[in-house]
């Protein structure tokens, strides 16, 4: 709709709402003048710009009631809202300015009893004389960028409600200590500080939030205990602390909460005991506090019947898990991972928490196996009992409604059973780290809906079976690393959504044939096979791919050219192969200087999608050494590994684009020219490794501003000239970084530079040139040669002596060669 608004001419019209479906609309404010007893006014859902005439605001002098809801207004629009000095109840609600804004004439509304500006955004700060709204009972002002201090609130002594949440507010939180009519206090993600104890007084509260800030919280709770109405404490990343010895006038809480959140940090001493004296729990997150090794409360299940939640993750709680004696129908969600728990994970589970969606005991120490009346929670959705040392087999009696079913890192043996044929919904399936063994089954292909197949570290074996190539629409993620999986990769396997394979430490042979339509790929890691053949021209289709790992094959051929289009590679590792021909200069422009991370939205790698977690380790060679490296670590790895090939030709000699690379290795080929003086423009690099190689001249100089190296190798080479001053990190390097070329000489060589036997340094020229010089090698061997004769000739025209005897023995020696060649060498019939 575009255009005016027309509005009869009602003069006793108190109420009008203007809704949605005004886009584009000119509203011509004045015309509110026509309605003397307006006492309502809501305009929602269309933008208060254009020709807006703002200037008779005030001649609504009855109104009460004022909204304005998603809009977007101008700055004076907002400030002459000031001019309504009759308003008791004003709502702002999503509306942006467009430039700052001066909130002082809002002061004037001294009648205001009900203030809500949220959503807005507005990047300005309270004026002072908001002290003067003492009428206000109600005062929402979250999810905006206010700033400054709270002081103008300690003296609106009538509030019943105050949230302002998500803004940028500082101070002390005893600022507002007075206002005890306070009944739901939000204070949430700001900037606050001070001791929960100046809230002792205000007993009329029912709610407080005070999550992400810098407020300091007793675990004990106890300045809390004599706010008898208190039902809900959400104050989850503050600072939690042990207040055990402190003494206070109640020592019991006399109120009974529904709901406490105080998920953060912080040690916690013992276990809140105030707790136990709690009957009325529905949701308790006391997560990440350490509560130094307590038994576990198993008295919380006990005790509060109408409990739906319980997070109890990272608390350094202790002992064995026990049940309740009765059912807790209610309970929908127990998380108790991270933690010191043991013995068994009770049989009877499914029968006496049969409402679970949600059941999450990783990573403590339970034993034994899985208990078979799992099954009967058939509400449940995620199952995690990964990294404990459950074993026997995978459970025949699961539940059909699961989406995350892991028991990673355990020691469970067997196969997997048929039973999980019909887990149609699967979205994640972890069985990694386990002694499981059996083929992959077949009807692994029904699961239509599965993201995640993560099988690593077992004992499967046979072929990926063909059925599998069904998920290609759905799966992104698999890991069957380290199995003993055989044959080839089935051709069909091009799965467009995928973005994280892992196949290495497998037996898989053949070429690769797969993954050609897998246009999502962050990390291919197909190393440690037997695969054979090229490697295909297709891979540089994949222009998100992160990680190339194909080592320790048996591909042939040369690099593929169609690797530099992979503007996002953060690591390639082809060593150990049987690679020809010469290294392509533009890969050196490959390696992206961007800290790329990986995930499965392709703007980072921060581990995880969802619930699942991406902790896969990539093997990479550093330093000499190879290490198995996780996502927090591979984030900032970026290297080049071609060693152990059959590589010719020359080191490319551009490295600008390679500024940020960590690891270069190039050892063990048959690469011949100098090294690159423009490797120094490789100012991160931690490992450069141009050892067994026929590289020949000098090492440049320039390499010493290399402050991060800290594995350097040139052995076994052609170098000659003086090994690099010890200066720096030069000066780490031992005799095995430079042994092998046998015309390389200085520290710290045995083989010293000068001919006398002591060091010396050595002209720059020299060290830049090479030990020898060809061109005064070459003179000097000449001139030797014609020097020699005309010194002879010159003793024997002096002294007549030495002369008779130099043709004596010369017509001796004539003579002998004569009768030699006659009587030993020349035939008979020639003598």
């Amino acid at each position: 709709m575009e255009g005016s608004i027309g509005l009869p001419a009602l003069k006793n019209l108190e109420k009008l709402d203007l809704g949605c479906g005004y886009e584009n609309v000119n509203l011509q404010l004045q015309s509110l003048d026509i309605f003397p007893s307006l006492k309502t006014l809501s305009l929602e859902n269309f933008s208060l710009k254009g020709t807006i005439i703002i200037q008779r605001w005030q001649n609504l002098t009855n109104l009460k009631e004022l909204t304005l809801r998603v809009l977007s207004c101008t700055s004076n629009v907002i400030q002459d809202i000031g001019t309504l000095t009759s308003l008791e109840d004003l709502v702002i609600d999503g509306c942006d300015v467009d430039d700052n804004l001066n909130l002082h004439g809002f002061c004037e509304l001294r009648k205001l009893q009900t203030l809500a500006i949220i959503n807005s955004y507005w990047n300005t700060s309270l004026p002072e004389c908001f002290s003067e709204l003492t009428s206000l009972k109600y005062l929402d002002i979250s999810y905006n960028n206010f700033s400054g201090n709270i002081s103008m609130f300690k003296n609106l002594t009538l509030l019943e409600y105050l949230d302002i949440s998500s803004n940028s507010f500082f101070g002390d939180i005893y600022m507002l200590k007075n206002l005890k009519s306070l009944e739901y206090l939000d204070l949430s993600s700001n900037k606050f500080s001070g001791d929960i104890s100046h809230f002792m007084n205000l007993t009329s509260l029912r709610g407080l939030w005070l999550s992400n800030n810098n407020i300091e919280i007793p675990s004990s709770l106890a300045p809390l205990f004599n706010l008898s109405k208190l039902q809900k404490l959400y104050a989850d990343n503050n600072m939690i602390y042990n207040a055990e010895t402190e003494m206070h006038s109640i020592d019991t809480p006399t109120f009974q909460l529904r709901s406490i959140s105080l998920s953060c940090c912080g040690d916690g001493g013992s276990f809140p005991q105030s707790l136990n004296h709690q009957h009325d729990l529905r949701d308790v997150d006391l997560s990440n506090i350490n509560f130094n090794g307590d038994q576990f409360p198993n008295w919380l299940l006990e005790n509060n019947k109408k409990l739906e939640a319980l997070y109890l993750v990272n608390s350094s709680l202790s002992g064995h898990f026990h049940l309740p004696s009765t059912s807790r129908r209610g309970l929908s969600r127990l998380d108790v991972s991270s933690n010191s728990l043991d013995g068994n994970i009770p049989n009877e589970i499914g029968a006496k928490l049969p409402s679970l969606l949600v059941l999450n005991m990783s990573n403590n120490f339970f034993g034994g196996g899985i208990p078979i009346s799992i099954g009967d929670m058939i509400s449940l959705q995620i199952l995690d009992f990964s990294n404990n040392k459950l074993s026997g087999g995978i459970s025949r009696h699961l539940p059909m409604g699961l989406l995350i079913f892991d028991v990673s890192n355990n020691q469970l043996f067997g196969d997997i059973p048929s039973s999980m044929e019909n887990m149609s919904l699967m979205l994640t399936l972890d069985l990694s780290n386990n002694t499981l063994f059996g083929g992959i089954p077949r009807w692994m292909g029904k699961m239509s809906n599965l993201h995640e197949l993560v099988m690593a570290n077992n004992h499967f074996e046979g072929p990926i079976p063909m059925e599998l190539c069904k998920l290609n629409y759905t799966l992104k993620f698999l890991d069957l690393s380290a199995n003993n999986i055989s044959e080839s990769l089935p051709s069909c396997f091009s799965f467009s959504r995928l973005t994280h394979v892992y196949l290495s430490r497998n037996k898989l042979k053949g070429a690769i044939t797969s993954f050609f339509n897998s246009n999502y790929l962050v990390t291919l890691d197909l190393s440690n096979n037997h695969l054979t053949g090229n490697i295909p021209n297709w891979i540089g289709t994949l222009s998100t791919l992160v990680y190339l790992l194909l080592d320790n094959n048996h591909f042939e051929g040369g690099i593929p050219v169609q690797l530099c289009k992979l503007n996002r590679l953060r690591l390639i590792d082809v060593s150990n192969n049987n690679l020809s021909g010469t290294i392509p200069p533009c890969l050196m422009n490959t390696i992206s200087n961007v800290t790329s991370r990986a995930n499965y939205d392709d703007s980072g790698y921060d581990g995880s999608i969802g619930y699942f977690s991406v902790d896969v380790p990539i093997k990479f060679t550093m330093k000499s050494i190879s290490y198995f490296y996780k996502a927090t670590v591979l984030t900032y790895l970026s290297g080049i590994d071609l060693s152990c090939n059959k590589l010719t030709g020359e080191i490319p000699h551009q490295f600008q684009y390679l500024r940020d690379i960590i690891v270069l290795n190039f050892s063990h080929n048959s690469l011949i020219g100098p090294i690159p003086p423009a490797l120094a423009d490789l100012s991160q690099i931690e490992s450069l490794d141009l050892s067994h190689n026929n590289l020949s001249g000098n090492i440049p100089s320039r390499l010493l501003g290399l402050h991060f190296l800290s594995f350097f190798s040139v052995a076994y080479n052609n170098l000659s000239g003086t090994t690099p001053r010890r200066t720096g990190q030069f000066a780490t390097f031992e005799e095995s970084s430079y042994v092998g070329n046998h015309f390389l000489c200085g520290e710290p060589l045995p083989k010293n530079c000068s001919t006398n036997g002591s060091s010396s340094s050595m002209s720059k020229n020299t060290t830049d040139k090479g030990f020898i010089d060809m061109k005064v090698f070459y003179a000097s061997f000449v001139g030797s040669y014609i020097v020699m004769p005309l010194c002879i000739a010159m003793v024997l025209y002096i002294n007549p002596h030495w002369r008779q005897a130099w043709f004596y023995h010369v017509e001796a020696a004539t003579m002998s060669c004569y009768y030699f060649v006659l009587d030993h060498i020349l035939p008979k019939r020639f003598r």
